[in-house]
């Protein structure tokens, strides 16, 4: 008796809901590695440059949770998911934040930051999150020339450009849709900075 009353009034046990496989790979290749570099910006931020958290909170809202997923989820087939690299998927997010921060360094400079502070944050994400540290990385040369480059890089034409290519090539996604969303968050960024609305 006590015990159907009690089935009847607490809550029932709910079964795991199994994750297709694209859920699986989705959750492991993308979601994952984007929780680990979001946190670590988070942490750098709040310990190096808090002066700025909102600026990084709504690029990292828009870019690293809504569009840069959608661009992975909208352009690659199951297998490619499958076969994604989670340290690929944070390079390319390390790469267009830093570019983002390079874009605006000449009109936010962080409370005692230096005027390199792009580039230090981005090294130390870098190092944080061992993008580079897996011994069988096969993409690791093209990483490591990648972020060694040291020019922001051009988003002034409304056509794709080069040097959006290898970045794009590393998570199979077309280039022309990187380099869209990029150059599109990085001007409405720059346009709130000038605006003093960040």
């Amino acid at each position: 008796m006590l015990g159907n009353l009690l089935s009847k009034i607490l809550p029932k046990k709910k079964e795991p809901i199994a994750l297709t496989g694209r859920e699986l790979y989705g959750r492991n290749n993308v979601g994952y590695p984007t929780m680990q570099i979001s946190a670590e910006i988070d942490n750098l931020v709040s310990k190096y440059y808090r002066d700025i958290t909102p600026l990084i909170k709504f690029y990292k809202d828009t870019f690293l949770f809504k569009w840069g997923p959608a661009i992975i989820n909208n352009s690659l087939d199951d297998e490619q998911l499958k076969n994604l690299s989670g340290r690929n998927v944070q390079m390319v997010y390390l790469l267009l934040f830093r570019d983002m921060l390079r874009h605006i360094s000449t009109n936010v400079i962080p409370k005692n930051a230096s005027s390199n502070w792009p580039n230090l944050l981005a090294q130390n994400l870098l190092d944080n999150c061992e993008i580079l540290n897996d011994s069988d990385d096969k993409d690791s040369d093209v990483k490591l020339q990648l972020f060694a480059q040291i020019e922001q890089y051009d988003i002034e034409s409304e056509g794709s450009q080069l040097w959006v290519e290898p970045i794009a090539k590393l998570i199979f996604v077309p280039a022309k849709d990187l380099y869209y969303w990029h150059r599109t968050l990085t001007n409405a960024i720059m346009k709130k900075v000038s605006k003093k609305k960040l």
